[in-house]
């Protein structure tokens, strides 16, 4: 593994990489906060209402944007209801998700 994770932030399964991600719905600033180590999760901030799955919509776009991945590659595979949510970048390698992560941290 090339960073050095908290577990369970990063995974890979047959169908991709899962990464937990904790999100704040109706935040001031969008974008990613840095990783929670207490929980294992990626702090992610959106400024849409957690309103009909329009909060997961979001995430899900910024995640898309944040990791150079299409929309429909990162989808919400658990949490659809809660702030902790599981994400799955489905045709995505582990590398690539690494070395994004690294870069986000570093700033």
């Amino acid at each position: 593994m090339m960073g050095d994770w908290p577990d369970g932030l990063l995974r890979e399964d047959e169908d991709g990489v899962i990464l937990a991600v904790a999100v704040q719905p109706a935040a001031k600033h969008v974008g990613i906060a840095g990783i929670d180590n207490w929980r294992g999760r990626l702090q992610v901030a959106v400024r849409t209402q957690p309103q009909k799955g329009a909060a997961n919509e979001a995430v899900r776009e910024l995640l898309s944007e944040a990791f150079d991945t299409p929309l429909a590659f990162v989808n919400i595979v658990a949490g659809h209801r809660s702030r902790q949510k599981s994400i799955l970048f489905s045709e995505t390698p582990l590398s690539k998700i690494e070395s994004y992560l690294g870069a986000y941290l570093a700033e």
